[in-house]
């Protein structure tokens, strides 16, 4: 199949399919399903290493950091927002209040 037949034929989502390097789909269509597997697992191994890599990334895991400090005020603001409509909500409904307009 290639990226026309498979959007056309099979739905494969196409945002993802545009992530596949070049040339991936093709040969991916000729593989047997042994092949299909093996490319799954090594592709899944893979993905392990890179997640290892990411952890163990102290420059990004500094940012990470920083980033989770400097949101914060925001983030708890924001929440405590969300918890005040949800009260009031409550209270609406505990009225009888029409919601739907």
């Amino acid at each position: 199949m290639t990226k026309d037949n498979n959007s056309n034929n099979d739905g494969f989502d196409q945002k993802l399919l545009k992530k596949l390097p070049t040339g991936f789909a093709e040969d991916a269509d000729a593989m047997s399903e042994a092949d299909l597997k093996k490319t799954i697992v090594s592709c899944e191994n893979n993905i392990d290493t890179i997640e290892k890599e990411k952890d163990t990334d102290l420059k990004l895991n500094a940012a990470l950091e920083i980033s989770k400090e400097l949101n914060g005020p925001y983030r708890d603001a924001k929440s405590c927002q969300n918890a005040k409509i949800k009260y009031c909500l409550y209270l609406l409904h505990g009225k009888g209040a029409n919601l739907d307009k």
